[in-house]
């Protein structure tokens, strides 16, 4: 009897252990006033997080209680979206391109170091399409460009073009960028496929695009720079994966993740001057890890060249790629389609935007950020309405008072990450009690009726 009466007393505090946090921080104000908060999450917040959309990262008040709140996938969005300039671009006859001569007496520039014209042997204007070399000014804020964008005259046949994309800073000396970039398209079945996007990584002013073997030659149309402001560029966290324990991909390596990171690009760092090409693919369960030999690879990239050069004292390593979304996905793999594949795996990195949570000052402080809860249910704050009226009131660039975390601390520990019981369907079982009464009462009946029947026979 006692055990029964001390069983129904823990009910109410079992639940609510069942809906706890494995982790928690401390959240330090910047002012004790402001109405609102942001808080950027650091590394272990996403290692400590159970779901993939961070429906488990919350921030709690004084009493445990959830304040309204909102997650922010970019704190600066606006500063981190892409940006499109066009660039002033040249054709060069393939011989002269490459050579490495002194191209300096072969362009004209203006005082700001801006290319002006092509002369000498070089080919004099855009209107000649018959060059398969082209010389391109990024102009004075070049290392700000982070990817170039050429635009072609469409082709009747397929075009898978190879060129070496090389950098100088004044014309005169030039260094290998990438020594194999793929310009493509394919069409089937009513579909194209484009591939004409140039990754960079702090690129030099002047690059030289020459190809790698004789083709026809390419109608360039327009080439421009992608870039974004600095508060988008100087935010990228990189974290280093691990080689996935186990046997290796065939043909390629897997990795393994240790948080939900919204990983936006992806790094290798190769061996001394190697070159290879991959592609990219990733795979996750949307909570736990039971279901991950099931599940399939989805592709993320295709034809991702990566390469390291060691040039006397310098060394020279292929840009990250650019994914173009947010994945946050556990396993990766990279499968090789061209080169010779490395003796050992190479190191894989994985970057991301850090995220925000902007929240209300609710309830009690001091506040906590807590994360890493299966039993946590998604919920829906109604803050971003707020937030999107205050920035149109006060100006786009309008932010809350800032919040930062604290050093981190056990709150339920790996107890949290452990599933809840599925709560019985009572209304079924109770149907099903129903009909096994109904059966039994109507098969009870049945005999009765059969057994008068036989004593009346016998009389």
């Amino acid at each position: 009897m006692k055990r029964w009466m001390l069983g129904v007393l823990l009910l109410p505090l079992a639940a609510h252990a069942g809906d706890d946090y494995a982790q928690q921080w401390p959240l330090q104000l910047s002012r004790p006033d402001a109405g609102a908060y942001r808080v950027t999450l650091d590394a272990a917040v996403y290692r400590a997080a159970y779901w993939r959309d961070l429906r488990d990262v919350r921030v709690l008040d004084a009493s445990g209680k959830p304040v309204a709140s909102v997650l922010q996938a970019r704190p600066d969005a606006s500063a981190g979206q892409a940006q499109h300039v066009a660039l002033h671009w040249f054709m060069l006859p393939v011989t002269a391109a490459s050579q490495d001569s002194d191209l300096s007496v072969l362009v004209q520039r203006s005082t700001d170091g801006a290319v002006v014209s092509v002369r000498s042997g070089a080919v004099a204007n855009n209107d000649v399409v018959t060059a398969s070399a082209w010389l391109v000014d990024l102009g004075k804020d070049s290392i700000h460009m982070h990817a170039l964008l050429l635009d072609w005259a469409d082709v009747a046949q397929p075009l898978d073009a190879g060129y070496r994309l090389e950098g100088s800073d004044d014309l005169r000396n030039w260094r290998t960028l990438d020594p194999q970039v793929r310009l493509v398209q394919l069409r089937n079945q009513g579909q194209e496929l484009r591939s004409n996007r140039i990754a960079l990584d702090t690129p030099p002013r002047y690059l030289r695009l020459l190809p790698l073997q004789a083709s026809p030659a390419i109608a360039l149309r327009a080439v421009q720079g992608e870039w974004r402001a600095a508060a988008g560029t100087n935010n990228w966290q990189w974290q280093p994966v691990p080689v996935a324990a186990g046997t290796p991909a065939k043909g390629g390596f897997d990795y393994h993740s240790d948080g939900r990171f919204p990983v936006q690009r992806v790094a290798v760092v190769m061996p001394a001057n190697t070159s290879v090409r991959w592609s990219v693919l990733s795979r996750d369960a949307d909570a736990g890890t039971s279901a991950q030999a099931s599940m399939a690879w989805t592709p993320r990239a295709y034809g991702w060249s990566t390469w390291q050069l060691q040039d006397g004292a310098s060394t020279q390593t292929s840009p990250p790629l650019d994914l173009n979304t947010s994945i946050s996905d556990r396993e990766w793999r990279l499968q090789l389609e061209s080169g010779d594949l490395p003796a050992s795996a190479p190191t894989l990195k994985l970057g991301y935007q850090p995220a925000s949570i902007v929240f209300l000052a609710q309830g009690t402080p001091p506040y906590v950020l807590v994360a890493g809860s299966a039993a946590a249910q998604n919920t829906q704050d109604a803050v971003a309405p707020m937030l999107a009226a205050l920035r149109a009131r006060h100006g786009a660039h309008w932010v809350p008072a800032v919040a930062t975390l604290g050093p981190v601390s056990p709150r339920a520990g790996s107890a949290a990450y452990t599933p809840p019981a599925k709560p019985r369907d009572w209304k079924t079982l109770t149907l099903w009690a129903v009909l096994v009464l109904g059966a039994l009462l109507v098969g009870g009946i049945a005999f009765s009726l059969l057994r008068g029947k036989s004593q009346s026979a016998g009389q």
